[in-house]
Formats: structure tokens, C-alpha cells, sequence
């Protein structure tokens, strides 16, 4: 008896000394006779992930993305979301509550263990690591890459060249391309004049169609027997972030000199359309001579 208790003092001092138990103290208590202390971190008890690690959660720009979380046996820990950005750490959500000024993020918290990060209008600044953590000693970390892409869009007239202003005759017909590559699943291509959503109308002779080319997206807008008040800013958007403008003029026959069919971004005029500004200049020179 008095061994034993004399062994309880050494071990007490120990620790009281060294801050924990060294590895040889742990083993030498594990070959006595007394019951062990019961393990309140037994693994079987400690929570765990459910899903893959290590995952690549891939959307378009302006969709909202969803990074799944499921842990089971969360207990009193805590399950909180952050994000990686080199050196810098920033958390995002901790519990069920945003820790984060941007009020894109949310916690979506599905029953009975997804702890779901949200992201709404991802932009490419979104891109990167993200890590769901659970609060053990040391923490559970399960990693999530988002990759986001980002789509091309562009207006192009008939000829395949991209324009942001057009030009038509009255009585001609408006004929816009809008490509986007590649295409967003999620996202429909859409038409606006002045803000205004432009649909299928037989009987203005407006038409608006889609077709899928090499994993792209071509939405066409066909405007029968322009007039004048067909001018005005077109937009054609995929989602809230993606979109492209182009100018278009519809003229009448006083107008028509000054008509191109379209012009590219950043074209030059022609050099041809000054010479006979130039060829009169001479002449009245040589007539005054």
C-alpha cells in the first residue's frame, strides 16, 4: 500500500514538473494493475467527415457555388469555414453564423450533418482553397479547391466579327450574334434593348434563337424590316456579371451616305473614304491658278 502510494507522488511530481506525461511515464502507468482513466477523445466518439477530401468544386462566374461539409458526431465542437490565400487566412463562417463582410457568403446548414459554405455571384477573386474545419485537438481539416471559370462573351455580326457598333438601312434586317464560350450550363443567354428583355415576337418580325457550336453557346437576334426606332443600346447577358453591348443605328435614306454595315472595336476609317475630299481640293488649286 504504501508503494502504491508512494508511486501516485512520483507520478504527481512528474507532472507537475514536465507540464504532461513523457512517453515512458505512459507506458510504465499502462503496466499496472489499476483501471485505465477513461478516454473522454475516444476516436470512435471524436467527429468525423463523411465524402471526399481534397475535392475540386468547379462553377461558372456569376452561378453560386456550394462546398459540402458533412461531419458526423459534431457534438460541442465547432465547424467553421475559411479560406487560404497564400500566407493569409480568413475565416468565413463559424457555427452557423457569417464571420465575414461580404454578404455573399452564408452557411447553409442542411439536416442532418452538411454544414454547406455558399458562395452567390462567384467571381474569379473567389477562386482557391478552402477548408472546413471541426474544432478537436488538433483540428479536423477537410479541403475544398474552387475553380471558377469564366466565360467569353462577345457580339459579332454575320461576317463573324465582333462589333460594338452596327449600322443598318431601314427596311434591312438586323442580324447580331452573341457567343459565349464556353457555355454555362446554368445560365440562359438573354437579349435586352434599353434594359428590356428582348423575346420571339412573329409579329414585329423579331426572332431570337440558340444553338450549341464546339461547346459554345450562339444566341442570334434578327430584327425583319429594321426601322429607325430599332436604334439603341443592345446587351447580351449570361447571369447578372457576364454581358456584352454593342451600339446599333438604323438609318433612313438621308442618312444613308454615312452607313457602314458595321464597324469592329477600335477600326480606323478608311483611308479611301477621304480621297475625293482630297481629289476636289486639288482641282479647285489648279483652277485658281
Amino acid at each position: 500500500m504504501r508503494g502504491n502510494v508512494a508511486y501516485i507522488l512520483y507520478l504527481a511530481i512528474l507532472v507537475s514538473t514536465t507540464g504532461g506525461f513523457a512517453p515512458s511515464i505512459l507506458d510504465a502507468h499502462s503496466t499496472t494493475t489499476e483501471a485505465p482513466t477513461p478516454n473522454t477523445e475516444d476516436g470512435a466518439q471524436l467527429p468525423t467527415f463523411l465524402g471526399r477530401h481534397n475535392a475540386t468544386v468547379t462553377v461558372h462566374a456569376g452561378d453560386t457555388a456550394s462546398l459540402d461539409c458533412h461531419v458526423l458526431r459534431v457534438g460541442a465542437k465547432t465547424v467553421l469555414w475559411a479560406k487560404r490565400d497564400g500566407i493569409d487566412y480568413h475565416v468565413l463562417t463559424f457555427g452557423i453564423h457569417t464571420y465575414h463582410n461580404d454578404n455573399r457568403y452564408t452557411l447553409n446548414y442542411e439536416y442532418p450533418n452538411n454544414w454547406k459554405l455558399q458562395i452567390r455571384y462567384v467571381q474569379k477573386r473567389d477562386e482557391g482553397l478552402y477548408e472546413c474545419q471541426v474544432s478537436t485537438h488538433p483540428p479536423k481539416i477537410k479541403r475544398v479547391f474552387l475553380s471558377v471559370t469564366v466565360p467569353k462573351i462577345e457580339v459579332r455580326d454575320p461576317r463573324g466579327i465582333v462589333v460594338t457598333d452596327a449600322y443598318y438601312r431601314v427596311d434591312t434586317t438586323v442580324g447580331l450574334q452573341c457567343v459565349v464560350v464556353p457555355a454555362a450550363p446554368t445560365r440562359t443567354v438573354r437579349w435586352k434593348k434599353d434594359g428590356y428583355v428582348i423575346t420571339t415576337q412573329p409579329q414585329r418580325g423579331i426572332r431570337v434563337d440558340s444553338s450549341m457550336v464546339g461547346g459554345g453557346l450562339t444566341t442570334w437576334l434578327h430584327i425583319a424590316r429594321a426601322a429607325t426606332e430599332d436604334s439603341g443600346n443592345y446587351t447580351c447577358a449570361a447571369g447578372d456579371t457576364i454581358n456584352a453591348h454593342v451600339r446599333v443605328h438604323v438609318l433612313d435614306g438621308e442618312s444613308s451616305a454615312a452607313m457602314q454595315h458595321s464597324t469592329t472595336t477600335g477600326a480606323a476609317s478608311s483611308p479611301s473614304s477621304c480621297f475625293p475630299a482630297s481629289l476636289l481640293f486639288i482641282f479647285i488649286i489648279l483652277a485658281s491658278t
